[in-house]
Parts: C-alpha cells; structure tokens; sequence
C-alpha cells in the first residue's frame, strides 16, 4: 500500500474468494483526507485498487461484503455508507435515513436484502440492501454481530454495553451481567457456546447455554436431527425423524455463510452431504452448523468436517 494511504480503520476478507480484501480508512487527495476503500485481490500482497468515496473529508470504519454475491460491497464511516454492486469498481451514496458516524456493517449471513448498520445514534436496519434505512435501537453502537445460525439474533456492542434482539431488531435486551466495563470495542462467538465481548478493560465471555437457560431460547428441539459420522471425513449423512409436510436444511461455515441448501420434501428426511457448497466447490475442513426447520421448529447441530 503506498506511503499517503493516511489510516486503516476497516479490513475484511472476501467470503467467497479467499485472496480479495478490502480495507477502509483516509487518504490524503488534493486539500482533503477522504473516506476511501482499496482492494487487493493477491492476498494482501499488492493494493492496486483504491477508490475514493467522498470529495472532502471522511474515514471509512467498516467494509461488508455480501456472504452469497461478493459484487455487493458496503462501506461505511464519518462521511455516510455507500455501496458497490461490482465488486468496488464504483459506487454510490446509500444512507437515506441513516444518521450518525457508521462504525459497523453486518449482512445477514443467509443474504438478501437485509442489512444492519451501528452508529453513534443506534442500529440502522435495512429491508432493501441499502435501499434506505430505519433506526431500530440502541445508542452510541461500536459493533454488531448476527447468529450465524440464528440470524433473528443480533448483538449490539455499545458504549453503555452489549444488547441482544432475538427478533431481528424490534426489541433488546441488555446482557451486561459480569461487565466491569461497559465500553464495548469488539464482539464474537462460537456459534451456540460462548459469546465472546472486548471492552476497554479487557475480554469476557458469556455461555450460551445460560442465555438458552434465561429465556433466549434459539431452538426449539424436537425433530430428532442427526448427523452421523460427526467428525466425518468427506461424507456426513443427515436426518430428521420428525414428520412433516417438508423440512428445510441449511449448512453454515463458522463465519455465517451459508455454504449450502435443501427442502426435503419426503419420507425419509435424509441426505448425504459430501461436503461441497451449492456449485458443487469442496468446503475447507473446519467446523459447520447443520440447521434443519420447519415452519414453526428449528434444530441445529454442529459439524466437524476433516480432510
């Protein structure tokens, strides 16, 4: 990257193609320090690509990517949130009803056209991939983290501490229990054991099987999923005893995207899944998520794929 690339204040991986990357921050143009975005497409090695969004002042802190089209690109910061459908080639101003410096971009994992962005005034969501935009809560939002398996499920670290909706944003609920600080910079998890959270005076963990015990139920047990072998080395067959006119499955990588999809639409609910995503691409070894539903019960179990 060259010597006036000012700032990084984003960086993230393509979650499709493993050697793009994106970072967002200033540059120096002209009399201004401008809200930018490069991209490398080695890795990391070279950025030939940087594209300037903004004709005076601004910095970039958050870059998103959609999970199933990586053409579709966010990036958001002091000088509003703007969106890419070619991959960062060009862009355009996307922050009707947004207000306030945008310091997180989450897509939903499953894609679509649901976004959610945090700020200084609270979580921004969208139904229209950036189309425009409602303010749906909180205050003072540093990050944002969607349930890969669940995304109804949404945690906002903020300034005040972290705050859980369980319905996609109507209502939260405040988890600060154990928090000696409430300055929330970061927020993780291993999906359906702990939710991990920074602060400014250090990292804590929550279980969330105490979440599960509290109330915040994710899933409702009780289509008798399978998946056998588990770990398996290349082949995993899948079934639920549960009767039902069809029952919807979906696979998950531990980032959230969704690597593949079936409706099982008779008896016997089974399939055998050689782990590949939906164009038929080998999936790296690592740990997935088996989702099955219906429409009023979900189950969801862990996978362990070796290669």
């Amino acid at each position: 990257m060259d010597s006036y690339y000012g700032d990084g204040g984003a960086l993230i991986q393509d979650p499709v193609n493993a050697l793009v990357y994106y970072s967002g921050g200033t540059v120096v143009s002209g009399s201004y320090s401008v809200m930018c975005v490069s991209k490398s497409t080695d890795g990391g090695s070279t950025w030939p690509y940087r594209y300037n969004l903004t004709a005076d002042y601004g910095y970039c802190y958050a870059v998103a990517v959609d999970p199933t089209n990586n053409n579709i690109v966010y990036a958001g910061g002091d000088g509003g949130l703007y969106k890419s459908t070619n991959a960062g080639t060009s862009w355009g101003l996307s922050s009707t009803g947004i207000t306030g410096t945008i310091y997180d971009i989450k897509v939903n994992p499953s894609g679509g056209n649901l976004v959610y962005a945090g700020t200084v005034d609270g979580v921004f969501k969208s139904t229209n991939a950036g189309g425009n935009w409602s303010d749906v809560g909180c205050d003072s939002v540093n990050v944002l983290l969607i349930n890969p398996v669940h995304p109804d499920t949404i945690y906002a670290g903020t300034g005040y501490g972290v705050f859980l909706s369980t319905n996609a944003g109507s209502t939260w609920t405040a988890m600060n229990s154990g928090l000696n600080n409430l300055k929330i910079k970061a927020l993780t998890n291993n999906p359906g054991v702990y939710l991990f959270c920074g602060t400014a005076a250090g990292c804590y963990r929550c279980s969330m099987a105490v979440a599960v015990e509290e109330g915040h139920a994710f899933d409702t047990p009780g289509l008798g999923l399978s998946v056998y072998p588990n770990p398996c080395h290349g082949t995993a067959k899948i079934s639920i005893a549960h009767r039902a006119e069809s029952i919807g499955l979906q696979i998950y990588d531990i980032s959230g995207r969704l690597v593949f999809s079936y409706t099982l639409s008779s008896m016997p609910f089974a399939l055998c899944w050689n782990g590949t995503d939906e164009k038929g691409y080998s999936v790296p070894a690592g740990v997935y998520f088996v989702k099955a539903s219906t429409g009023t019960s979900t189950e969801t179990k862990s996978l362990l794929l070796i290669r």
